[in-house]
């Protein structure tokens, strides 16, 4: 008898001292780094909430005219941007500027080269208390701005929540086959200049 007690609660202790379920977060979170480049035209200028959430990814709801986005909201971990310039001796400088919220102000971090054998290179994490610190969802809020010469690389680091019964994101594009699969450019709506590498895109 004494020993079954025993063997009752050592078996209680290795299931965490509950013999119920225990709880988990029910939410499917992913992390993933989605690599753009920029091939022919330099782009300068701000980057929204929505832009960033139509560039996980979604599935072509009407043809040519609708996709709808899969990712519930995200929040962005890091962003890593190399740039050379095109020929010895000129110029090429690659910018983060992170908006700030309520009482913190704008950051930006840049870098420039004059060397095509090394490249201009930012490795930068949102600051405290910017927007980019917190969750977001697609409101059309601008996050950060960007100053990505011709050539250049960025890879943006994103934690993500995946849909599940809330409201869908839909984004307007001019080219889709129904029920295919496109990751958008990080400027999309904007002028598509910043396109995803090695994935399904479209306008």
């Amino acid at each position: 008898m004494k020993s079954n007690k025993l063997s009752n609660r050592r078996n209680v202790r290795q299931q965490g001292g509950n013999t119920n379920p225990q709880q988990h977060s029910s939410n499917v979170r992913l992390r993933h780094k989605f690599r753009f480049s920029v091939p022919s035209t330099g782009f300068t200028g701000g980057i929204s909430d929505t832009q960033v959430l139509h560039s996980t990814g979604g599935i072509a709801t009407v043809a040519n005219t609708t996709i709808t986005n899969w990712v519930q909201s995200f929040k962005i971990r890091k962003l890593e941007i190399w740039s050379a310039p095109s020929t010895q001796g000129a110029a090429s400088t690659v910018s983060v500027e992170w908006f700030g919220f309520g009482n913190s102000p704008n950051v930006e971090v840049s870098d420039t080269t004059l060397s095509v054998s090394r490249n201009a290179h930012i490795v930068t994490t949102p600051p405290r208390q910017s927007l980019c610190a917190f969750w977001q969802k697609a409101t059309g809020t601008g996050l950060f701005s960007l100053v990505l010469p011709a050539g250049s690389i960025l890879d943006m680091d994103l934690d993500l929540i995946l849909q599940d019964n809330d409201a869908l994101y839909t984004v307007p594009v001019t080219t889709a086959t129904l029920g295919n699969v496109y990751y958008l450019a990080l400027d999309h709506q904007t002028s598509d200049l910043i396109v995803p590498v090695s994935l399904h895109t479209t306008t």
